[in-house]
């Protein structure tokens, strides 16, 4: 692996087909909502999937990393659209609400047994490794 040269930005191996209907129904929605968050979505689904890809993780595992990421925001579906898209520096009320994204997303995936399984994603997405969670994020 050390003289192995890997593109991690490569989409080549990025397999959205591998999300279903349920999932791209609510990843079309956020990305209605604000484009950005989906592209985001995207881009961090692209990156955990090479990262596997890089480790060579087997591929059940892979594609459980890969849906995780893609629906990690999926919790902005639930923030009001002003503040998702103030192109402004947050206020602390306003930062206070973003950072509900996270649980909103974990309960909007545990309504739902399509999605229930990746619920972590949404929920743990802003912890530093330690457990604690990150005060501030540019996400």
């Amino acid at each position: 692996m050390k003289n192995e040269k890997f593109d991690f930005y490569s989409p080549i191996n990025l397999k959205s087909y591998n999300l279903d209907k349920t999932m791209r129904y609510q990843l079309d929605i956020l990305g209605n909502l604000d484009f950005f968050t989906r592209r985001h979505s995207e881009n961090v689904a692209n990156l955990v999937c090479r990262i596997c890809e890089y480790f060579h993780f087997n591929k059940k595992f892979t594609i459980y990393c890969t849906i995780c990421a893609y629906l990690h925001d999926i919790g902005k579906l639930f923030i009001p659209s002003n503040i998702l898209n103030k192109p402004d520096i947050l206020t602390d009320e306003e930062f206070e609400i973003m950072k509900t994204h996270t649980t909103k997303g974990y309960e909007m995936c545990m309504k739902d047994l399509e999605l229930r399984p990746y619920a972590i994603g949404a929920l743990y997405h802003h912890e530093a490794l330690n457990g604690s969670r990150l005060s501030k994020w540019n996400d």
